[in-house]
């Protein structure tokens, strides 16, 4: 067993013992591979400190770096938050743009060079419709001010409608343009005589053949002959309103034909009772006769 090196083991127990034999040469491959395993464990704890002092180092960055990333998503929300009333403010703008239209068309009204009661605070030239008013900076309050100013245009429009529907149901204007003759009221009779008679409307004078207008939107609820006023066109304006034209020499309308203020009805003449060419115009209110220029802003020329 010269040259030879044994590794006896003793089980406690005192069963079978177990030996093992290794020449110098194995023993020198036993002692490397024992400085081999020693060297890499002890390269692995090395590695393992070096690690945990790493990350300890580095922890303070990591906790930045996931706070900016939380700093991030809450900004993205607000920057998501702010698109939507973004969009919204520009919705409602839009939709004021197209009411401030219609109502130009309602209402024929100069442009002013100064801002109006919608577009007060709101500088025109400021980017994103920053208001100029340093009191209200949030993106909530300028979108609840474009909000409000929505309604109120809103119902600014909707008065305008309403105002527009009764003033074009309104006798605002002549039906033929010339001197009257003979004003509303009590007159001389003008066949002879010194007897007087009321007179239930105005007379225009005016050439044969001239264009009459209706004087408001309505319906023609008459167009025909009649004893006194000749061919003569009734037409009902609603809300109590009926005007009557007199003394036509050809009707363009018939009854149940829906008319527009200033469109031509009929064509004077001197038909029915009348001493001369001229257009007989009256006003009826609920039924009772009142002067045709009540509704507008001509004067009575005699």
């Amino acid at each position: 067993m010269k040259g030879k090196y044994t590794i006896i083991f003793i089980p406690p127990d005192q069963s079978t013992t177990r030996q093992f034999q290794f020449s110098k040469l194995g023993k020198r491959y036993l002692g490397a591979g024992i400085l081999f395993i020693g060297l890499i464990i002890t390269g692995m704890f090395a590695r393992t400190l070096y690690l945990s002092h790493y990350i300890s180092h580095l922890q303070p960055t990591i906790d930045h770096i996931t706070q900016l990333e939380s700093t991030i998503e809450e900004r993205d929300e607000k920057i998501s938050i702010l698109n939507e009333k973004s969009t919204q403010i520009t919705e409602d703008l839009k939709r004021i743009t197209d009411l401030e239209e219609k109502l130009s068309i309602i209402l024929p009204l100069q442009p002013s060079s100064s801002s109006t009661s919608l577009s007060r605070g709101i500088s025109p030239h400021a980017p994103n419709f920053i208001l100029v008013n340093p009191l209200v900076q949030t993106p909530d309050q300028n979108a609840q001010i474009v909000a409000d100013h929505l309604v109120l245009l809103q119902r600014y429009y909707e008065a305008a409608i309403v105002q527009k529907d009764q003033l074009e149901h309104t006798p605002s204007l002549l039906p033929v343009n010339g001197e009257i003759t003979s004003p509303h009221g009590y007159r001389r009779n003008p066949f002879g005589g010194w007897s007087k008679e009321f007179h239930n409307g105005i007379d225009i004078a005016c050439d044969y053949g001239t264009p009459v207008l209706a004087t408001a939107d309505g319906v023609v609820t008459f167009a025909g002959k009649n004893s006194i006023f000749g061919l003569r066109v009734d037409i009902d304006h609603s809300q109590g309103i009926t005007t009557f034209y007199g003394h036509n020499s050809r009707l363009l309308v018939k009854e149940g034909d829906l008319v527009k203020k200033g469109d031509v009805i009929a064509y004077s003449g001197n038909s029915g009772r009348s001493t001369g060419s001229h257009l007989h115009y009256g006003t009826i209110v609920n039924e009772r006769n009142v002067d045709p220029l009540t509704f507008t802003e001509v004067t009575k020329e005699i």
